[in-house]
Protein backbone atom coordinates (compact mmCIF):
# COMPACT_ATOMS: atom_id res chain seq x y z
CA UNK A 1 0.00 0.00 0.00
CA UNK A 2 2.56 2.56 0.31
CA UNK A 3 3.89 1.58 -2.89
CA UNK A 4 0.86 2.62 -4.07
CA UNK A 5 1.07 5.91 -2.48
CA UNK A 6 3.90 6.47 -3.46
CA UNK A 7 2.98 6.24 -7.43
CA UNK A 8 -0.07 8.54 -6.95
CA UNK A 9 1.88 11.00 -5.64
CA UNK A 10 4.40 10.35 -8.29
CA UNK A 11 1.91 11.20 -10.93
CA UNK A 12 0.32 14.05 -9.20
CA UNK A 13 3.51 15.63 -8.95
CA UNK A 14 4.13 15.20 -13.15
CA UNK A 15 0.30 16.75 -13.77
CA UNK A 16 1.97 19.39 -11.63
CA UNK A 17 5.02 19.97 -13.73
CA UNK A 18 3.10 19.62 -17.06
CA UNK A 19 1.12 22.13 -16.05
CA UNK A 20 4.09 24.75 -14.99
CA UNK A 21 5.62 24.05 -18.18
CA UNK A 22 2.21 25.00 -20.39
CA UNK A 23 1.89 28.16 -17.88
CA UNK A 24 4.70 29.44 -18.21
CA UNK A 25 5.86 32.47 -19.90
CA UNK A 26 9.46 31.41 -20.67
CA UNK A 27 9.36 31.93 -24.42
CA UNK A 28 11.79 29.54 -26.03
CA UNK A 29 12.14 28.30 -29.71
CA UNK A 30 10.36 25.35 -31.18
CA UNK A 31 11.93 23.25 -34.34
CA UNK A 32 10.18 25.35 -37.09
CA UNK A 33 11.55 28.54 -35.90
CA UNK A 34 15.17 27.22 -35.49
CA UNK A 35 14.89 25.65 -38.74
CA UNK A 36 13.78 28.92 -40.24
CA UNK A 37 16.30 31.13 -38.75
CA UNK A 38 19.11 28.76 -40.14
CA UNK A 39 17.29 29.32 -43.81
CA UNK A 40 17.58 32.72 -43.37
CA UNK A 41 21.11 32.79 -42.27
CA UNK A 42 22.14 30.53 -45.26
CA UNK A 43 20.37 32.83 -47.34
CA UNK A 44 22.13 36.08 -46.54
CA UNK A 45 25.44 34.27 -46.68
CA UNK A 46 24.37 33.48 -50.01
CA UNK A 47 23.51 36.66 -50.99
CA UNK A 48 26.72 38.47 -49.58
CA UNK A 49 29.13 36.10 -51.61
CA UNK A 50 27.21 36.86 -54.82
CA UNK A 51 27.21 40.56 -54.34
CA UNK A 52 31.18 39.90 -53.44
CA UNK A 53 31.63 37.76 -56.91
CA UNK A 54 30.08 40.74 -58.87
CA UNK A 55 31.74 43.60 -56.96
CA UNK A 56 35.13 41.46 -58.16
CA UNK A 57 33.65 41.23 -61.60
CA UNK A 58 33.04 44.57 -62.81
CA UNK A 59 36.05 45.57 -60.76
CA UNK A 60 38.16 44.04 -63.17
CA UNK A 61 36.42 45.39 -66.31
CA UNK A 62 36.63 49.06 -64.96
CA UNK A 63 40.56 48.19 -64.65
CA UNK A 64 40.89 47.90 -68.14
CA UNK A 65 39.38 51.20 -68.91
CA UNK A 66 41.40 52.56 -66.90
CA UNK A 67 44.63 51.22 -68.41
CA UNK A 68 43.20 53.32 -71.77
CA UNK A 69 43.03 55.98 -69.52
CA UNK A 70 46.33 55.68 -67.65
CA UNK A 71 48.05 55.16 -71.35
CA UNK A 72 46.64 58.30 -72.70
CA UNK A 73 47.66 60.33 -69.65
CA UNK A 74 51.23 58.78 -69.23
CA UNK A 75 51.83 59.63 -73.23
CA UNK A 76 50.35 63.05 -73.34
CA UNK A 77 52.43 64.30 -70.32
CA UNK A 78 55.49 63.14 -71.76
CA UNK A 79 54.64 65.17 -74.82
CA UNK A 80 54.10 68.68 -73.02
CA UNK A 81 56.11 67.90 -70.09
CA UNK A 82 57.67 70.61 -68.48
CA UNK A 83 61.36 70.75 -71.33
CA UNK A 84 59.28 70.34 -74.19
CA UNK A 85 59.08 73.27 -76.26
CA UNK A 86 56.99 72.05 -79.30
CA UNK A 87 55.75 68.12 -80.47
CA UNK A 88 54.45 68.07 -83.91
CA UNK A 89 53.61 64.21 -86.33
CA UNK A 90 56.28 63.15 -88.57
CA UNK A 91 54.34 62.30 -91.18
CA UNK A 92 57.13 61.07 -93.42
CA UNK A 93 57.84 57.68 -91.20
CA UNK A 94 54.58 57.27 -90.46
CA UNK A 95 52.35 54.37 -91.55
CA UNK A 96 49.15 52.09 -90.32
CA UNK A 97 51.49 50.44 -88.29
CA UNK A 98 53.50 53.47 -86.43
CA UNK A 99 53.26 57.12 -86.07
CA UNK A 100 56.22 59.19 -86.02
CA UNK A 101 56.68 62.07 -83.74
CA UNK A 102 59.23 64.93 -83.56
CA UNK A 103 60.13 66.53 -79.73
CA UNK A 104 61.95 70.14 -79.24
CA UNK A 105 63.25 70.59 -76.46
CA UNK A 106 64.19 73.54 -74.77
CA UNK A 107 67.28 73.97 -76.21
CA UNK A 108 66.21 73.12 -79.94
CA UNK A 109 67.30 69.48 -79.79
CA UNK A 110 65.30 67.51 -81.39
CA UNK A 111 64.30 63.91 -81.14
CA UNK A 112 62.05 61.73 -83.07
CA UNK A 113 60.29 58.84 -81.09
CA UNK A 114 57.91 56.41 -83.16
CA UNK A 115 54.53 55.37 -81.68
CA UNK A 116 53.67 51.62 -82.83
CA UNK A 117 52.60 48.44 -82.20
CA UNK A 118 54.67 45.53 -81.33
CA UNK A 119 54.25 42.20 -79.56
CA UNK A 120 50.56 42.61 -78.25
CA UNK A 121 51.56 46.03 -76.69
CA UNK A 122 51.48 49.74 -78.01
CA UNK A 123 54.98 51.33 -77.25
CA UNK A 124 57.15 54.09 -77.89
CA UNK A 125 60.30 53.57 -79.10
CA UNK A 126 62.98 56.61 -78.35
CA UNK A 127 65.67 57.33 -80.96
CA UNK A 128 68.53 55.53 -78.16
CA UNK A 129 66.78 52.55 -78.65
CA UNK A 130 64.50 51.91 -75.35
CA UNK A 131 60.98 51.77 -75.23
CA UNK A 132 58.24 52.91 -73.02
CA UNK A 133 54.93 50.65 -73.11
CA UNK A 134 51.55 52.43 -72.76
CA UNK A 135 48.80 49.62 -73.39
CA UNK A 136 49.78 46.04 -72.68
CA UNK A 137 47.20 42.90 -74.27
CA UNK A 138 46.28 44.75 -77.57
CA UNK A 139 45.02 42.13 -80.33
CA UNK A 140 45.66 44.90 -82.99
CA UNK A 141 45.93 48.56 -83.40
CA UNK A 142 45.85 51.17 -86.57
CA UNK A 143 47.76 54.50 -86.89
CA UNK A 144 46.45 57.39 -88.35
CA UNK A 145 49.01 60.82 -88.80
CA UNK A 146 47.15 64.50 -90.03
CA UNK A 147 49.15 67.68 -89.43
CA UNK A 148 48.68 68.03 -86.02
CA UNK A 149 47.30 65.03 -84.37
CA UNK A 150 47.25 61.20 -84.21
CA UNK A 151 44.63 58.89 -84.06
CA UNK A 152 45.32 55.55 -82.77
CA UNK A 153 42.39 52.87 -82.85
CA UNK A 154 43.08 49.74 -80.68
CA UNK A 155 41.00 46.37 -80.33
CA UNK A 156 41.87 44.53 -77.13
CA UNK A 157 42.09 41.11 -76.82
CA UNK A 158 38.66 40.84 -75.26
CA UNK A 159 37.15 42.21 -78.47
CA UNK A 160 37.16 45.94 -77.13
CA UNK A 161 37.75 49.07 -79.38
CA UNK A 162 38.88 51.85 -78.66
CA UNK A 163 39.92 55.37 -80.33
CA UNK A 164 42.90 57.63 -78.64
CA UNK A 165 43.35 60.96 -80.06
CA UNK A 166 47.02 62.93 -79.52
CA UNK A 167 46.54 66.99 -80.00
CA UNK A 168 49.80 67.79 -81.42
CA UNK A 169 51.80 71.28 -82.48
CA UNK A 170 51.24 71.91 -86.37
CA UNK A 171 54.46 72.30 -88.45
CA UNK A 172 53.35 75.93 -89.38
CA UNK A 173 53.25 76.67 -86.12
CA UNK A 174 56.88 75.51 -85.66
CA UNK A 175 58.17 77.80 -88.68
CA UNK A 176 55.72 80.58 -86.31
CA UNK A 177 57.78 80.33 -83.34
CA UNK A 178 61.57 80.16 -85.08
CA UNK A 179 60.06 83.62 -86.54
CA UNK A 180 59.38 85.29 -83.64
CA UNK A 181 62.48 83.83 -81.79
CA UNK A 182 64.40 85.38 -84.92
CA UNK A 183 62.17 88.65 -84.41
CA UNK A 184 62.86 88.63 -80.57
CA UNK A 185 66.40 88.14 -81.05
CA UNK A 186 66.81 90.77 -83.95
CA UNK A 187 65.30 93.00 -81.53
CA UNK A 188 67.77 92.38 -78.65
CA UNK A 189 70.74 92.97 -80.77
CA UNK A 190 69.23 96.34 -82.01
CA UNK A 191 69.04 98.03 -78.23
Amino acid sequence: MIEFMNCEVLVVYMIRQVKKLILSRNKGFVLAEAMFAVIITLLIVLILQNLLKTIMLSDKADHKTDDVVFAYVQFNRFLHDDDTELAYPFPEISTSKQAGIVKVDRDNKSKIYKLNFYKNMVRVTTPDGGHMPLLLEVKKANFVTTNNHIKISITEKDNRSTEIYFKLDAKSKIKERGRQKNESKSQYSAQ
